[in-house]
């Protein structure tokens, strides 16, 4: 860890950072595999047991030019509330393992049905491919009869916003929005250098490598949350930054947009925390305090 961000984080946080950088050092190449290989070791080092009274069924659904698996979590009480999870990993990483503990534990904590999707991920596709997954799966799962919460992390916290504004003006539109650590801008890389670009866990020449690979283009994309969409009807919004992220630079702009347009939002920062650390939940104080109002705000929703 760079010095200056030891006098940063607390005991805890510097320990999964320190615990979640050594296995990027497992692997000398930088090719896609072994970028994946070091990703899912850390997400099995860190994983939590289900919680026992939560319910799983690993389903498929087939559009038209491909089919997608996707995991349905649910405690088997009866309720009229779903929520779909897009997970995090630059549209690279990730899948229905990487967030199977953390989508169970919303499920055992809030008693909503969770869906987890596994779209698809560049580079084997390219933009906007992702982006048409997650909108599909939005239309796949939404009922009428019944409440929906879109919650995102990372890259998935993209996805999230991104739905929640196209379908903004439709009669089958989400109650909530909860948006963790996203990507909102676009393209960060530039002469100017963010503040945290060279943070634990994510910096901004990572940024630049996910968006290069998933063939985001620099300007007038999908992921720009913040400069190419209009913002009025958006829907109840939790937006959760992590402080030392070199991606929380753009929150400001978006909170700004969105309450200027009468969207009820609420910021929630996570105090000398990194990218990535819902990981870090059953480790640190810290980020089981802002997870637990995550859980919370979503009870409070549905």
């Amino acid at each position: 860890m760079i010095p200056k961000y030891e006098k940063i984080f607390d005991d805890e946080i510097k320990k999964f950072i320190r615990i979640s950088e050594t296995f990027p050092k497992k692997y000398v190449g930088n090719s896609i595999e072994d970028i994946r290989k070091s990703y899912n070791e850390m997400v099995k080092y860190f994983k939590q047991a289900r919680p026992p009274n939560v319910l799983v069924e690993d389903k498929k659904v087939s559009f038209k030019e491909r089919s997608l698996n996707y995991r349905q979590y649910s405690t088997g009480a009866d309720n009229k509330s779903d929520l779909i999870y897009f997970h995090g990993g630059g549209f690279v990483l990730g899948g229905l393992e990487s967030h199977d503990d953390i989508c169970a534990e919303i499920c055992e904590g809030t008693g909503v049905n969770v869906f987890l999707l596994d779209y698809s991920l560049a580079p084997e596709v390219k933009y906007p491919e992702f982006f048409i997954d997650a909108i599909r799966f939005y239309y796949y799962i939404k009922n009428p009869e019944r409440r929906l919460v879109l919650v995102g992390d990372s890259a998935g916290g993209t996805l999230a916003g991104f739905v929640s504004n196209k379908v903004r003006n439709v009669t089958i539109r989400p109650e909530a929005q909860i948006l963790i650590y996203p990507d909102l801008a676009g393209h960060i890389s530039g002469s100017n250098k963010r503040q945290f670009s060279d943070a634990p866990l994510l910096t901004q020449d990572d940024v630049d490598f996910y968006h290069k690979c998933a063939g985001l283009p620099e300007k007038r994309g999908l992921h720009d949350l913040t400069r190419n969409f209009d913002n009025d009807n958006m829907p109840k919004t939790l937006l959760v930054s992590a402080e030392i992220d070199p991606l929380a630079q753009d929150y400001p702009g978006y909170f700004e947009s969105l309450e200027q347009h009468g969207c009820d939002i609420t910021f929630l920062e996570g105090k000398g925390l990194p990218h990535g650390f819902l990981r870090a939940r059953h480790l640190s104080k810290k980020a089981r305090s802002v997870f637990d109002e995550i859980t919370k705000f979503i009870s409070q929703t549905i």
